[in-house]
């Protein structure tokens, strides 16, 4: 089954791209002024807790552009995808159109956040108290809303929303 993109899966894949081509675009156009020294590691707390060389600044954007790569491989392969209801010739479109925005949206929060991480890594930065509980809330809260979400679709009569 083909899945088109929405307008909204549309913007996001944009976003997206957006911050990957910015996470690699900084550090180029900072390299000369990043430190040898850089901040490799924060703890709960966002304080640094390790430190490395400047070339690992470039991890980050590496695992950025691989995993990237392989969701949005995998959001073309509905059929591959694991969801938490039985897949009927009635509720397939709503079920993995939903799916397909789940994979979307958890992708452009990982580019965010990486890209948050590689500028406070880049500039030598400790991160927010408040990162974490942020990034827990955010991850866990799209995963929720739309785990239910598939779950009401795949047990629902109508299936012709969008979002």
């Amino acid at each position: 089954m083909k899945l088109k993109y929405t307008k909204l899966q549309l913007a996001l894949e944009i976003i997206g791209l957006l911050l990957l081509v910015g996470m690699v675009t900084f550090i180029y156009i900072q390299w000369d002024q990043i430190p040898q020294q850089v901040p490799m590691h924060y703890n709960a707390l966002g304080e640094i807790d390790s430190w490395g060389s400047k070339y690992q600044t470039l991890i980050l954007p590496a695992i950025s552009i691989l995993l990237y790569s392989f969701m949005t491989v995998v959001s073309f392969f509905p059929q591959i995808w694991n969801v938490p209801v039985q897949i009927t010739d009635k509720n397939k479109e709503a079920v993995y159109l939903s799916t397909k925005n789940l994979i979307i949206f958890l992708k452009v929060e990982m580019l965010t956040i990486f890209f948050y991480l590689n500028y406070h890594t880049v500039t030598a930065q400790p991160l927010s108290i408040t990162f974490l509980p942020i990034l827990m809330i955010i991850i866990f809260g799209t995963l929720v809303f739309f785990i239910v979400r598939i779950i009401r679709l795949g047990n629902e009569k109508k299936y012709n929303r969008e979002f």
